[in-house]
C-alpha cells in the first residue's frame, strides 16, 4: 500500500502545482503585467488542466482511501489483454488496473483474479487462476 500512498501524494502535488500556476498567471493578469495576448488565457488553461487531472487521477484515489482503510475491495477475473510500457497498469476486458510496476510479473494472456479498489482500480492482490476456475467466475464482485 505504500505505492498507493506515494502515488496519491504525487497526484495531489501535481494538482496543487497546476492550481498554483493558475493562481500566479491570474494574478499576473490582474496586475496588468501580461505582455502577449495569448498569455491572458493561461489561467483558464491551467484551471482546466487542474480540473481534468483532479477528476481523472486525484479524486478517484482520494475516494479509495476509505476503501483501503476499511478493507473494502472488488474482485475481477479475466485474461490480461495488454500491459503498459512502464508496467504500471494492465487491461482486463478493456478496463485499466493500476499496480506497482516493481511487482508486475504478469504476461499478456494470463488469466488472473484481481483484488482492486472500487474507484481508481488500484490493484491490491493478483492471483493466477486456471481456466476451469475462471469459467464460473467471470466479471466483478464486491468484498466487504
Amino acid at each position: 500500500m505504500r505505492y498507493f500512498i506515494v502515488n496519491l501524494a504525487m497526484h495531489l502535488v501535481v494538482t496543487g502545482i497546476i492550481v498554483l500556476f493558475a493562481c500566479i498567471s491570474a494574478d499576473h493578469n490582474k496586475r496588468k503585467k501580461t505582455k502577449h495576448v495569448i498569455n491572458y488565457f493561461f489561467p483558464i488553461v491551467f484551471a482546466l488542466a487542474a480540473l481534468l487531472h483532479l477528476i481523472n487521477y486525484t479524486a478517484p484515489r482520494l475516494m479509495d482511501v476509505s476503501s483501503i482503510i476499511n478493507n473494502n475491495y472488488y474482485y475481477t477475473t479475466g485474461s490480461v489483454e495488454k500491459i503498459s510500457y512502464l508496467k504500471n497498469y494492465f487491461l482486463i476486458d478493456g478496463k485499466s488496473y493500476y499496480l506497482n510496476p516493481l511487482h508486475n510479473k504478469l504476461a499478456e494472456g494470463d488469466v488472473v483474479r484481481v483484488k482492486h479498489t472500487p474507484y481508481s482500480s488500484f490493484t491490491v492482490e493478483i492471483k493466477s487462476v486456471t481456466e476451469s476456475e475462471s469459467e464460473g467466475d467471470t466479471g466483478s464482485s464486491k468484498e466487504n
